[in-house]
């Protein structure tokens, strides 16, 4: 679930806040804001999308869009919960409960620009319903991409905060936020490729490095989804995801 930033933001790196841990394209974190009154006050400063402010979504609504709410793995709220969370008295409205999450964390859309996201849970393919709605919600997932930058000597399959080289991108095309209700990703892990490292893809990196800086890595901070595709077909960086069969954990997140 995503929160739009004012246009006076949109050049601001947000603080470090936590990331929730979590091959090729698809078929078609955790320092959290622990404390109410700090998010409070970055909520303040945000216009909520068309889902809603940080609340889970009622059990109603999931089923309404295609996800088994009882299939989410580590879905907010439970003894596993993907993000840290509170109980408030009643649910904002119908397609809400009442579970607020107090974890958020920053990153980037396609066009570079700065927002914030909660981590609901993840989903795998025993959590889409077996009916149209669950197709549907398997084809927007598949649709949206969320890249994730494993570090050079971790796994490259690992969303874990400890792996990460940078923030997440997301790629916000095709009018995300009226066409993904639930805010549902394929996570497409970047990896480095060796041509990268030669004379030539050194002088390319060197570029991007020039305009947002260096990494953990020491390789340039990637911050728009055009960036990543520039270096995917210039051969620089590989792109890949887990077996959308489950086999090697979660496909897709919340």
């Amino acid at each position: 679930m995503f929160f739009r930033v004012p246009t006076s933001l949109n050049n601001v790196r947000p603080p470090r806040v936590a990331h929730c841990g979590g091959g090729g394209r698809p078929p078609t974190s955790r320092q959290g804001l622990r404390f109410r009154p700090a998010l409070e006050q970055l909520e303040s400063r945000l216009t909520p999308s068309v889902s809603g402010p940080p609340f889970d979504f009622s059990n109603s609504f999931y089923l309404a869009n295609g996800i088994n709410p009882s299939a989410i793995q580590q879905r907010v709220d439970t003894s596993t919960s993907a993000s840290a969370f509170v109980v408030e008295s009643s649910a904002p409205d119908a397609n809400h409960d009442n579970i607020r999450i107090t974890e958020t964390t920053g990153g980037f859309d396609r066009a570079g620009n700065v927002l914030y996201y909660t981590i609901n849970g993840f989903v795998n393919p025993s959590t889409f319903t077996n009916d149209a709605a669950g197709q549907k919600a398997m084809q927007i997932a598949e649709g949206f991409e969320a890249y994730i930058f494993p570090k050079a000597g971790g796994d490259p399959l690992s969303p874990a905060l400890s792996n990460r080289r940078q923030d997440n991108v997301f790629n916000t095309k095709s009018g995300y936020f009226t066409t993904n209700p639930l805010g549902l990703w394929t996570a497409v892990f970047v990896s480095y490729t060796p041509a990268a490292f030669t004379p030539q893809g050194q002088a390319t990196l060197n570029q991007l490095a020039a305009l947002h800086g260096r990494d953990l890595d020491g390789t340039p901070i990637i911050t728009k989804g055009s960036e990543v595709d520039m270096l995917m077909a210039k051969g620089l960086v590989v792109e890949q995801h887990r077996n959308f069969d489950g086999s090697q954990g979660f496909p897709w997140i919340i």
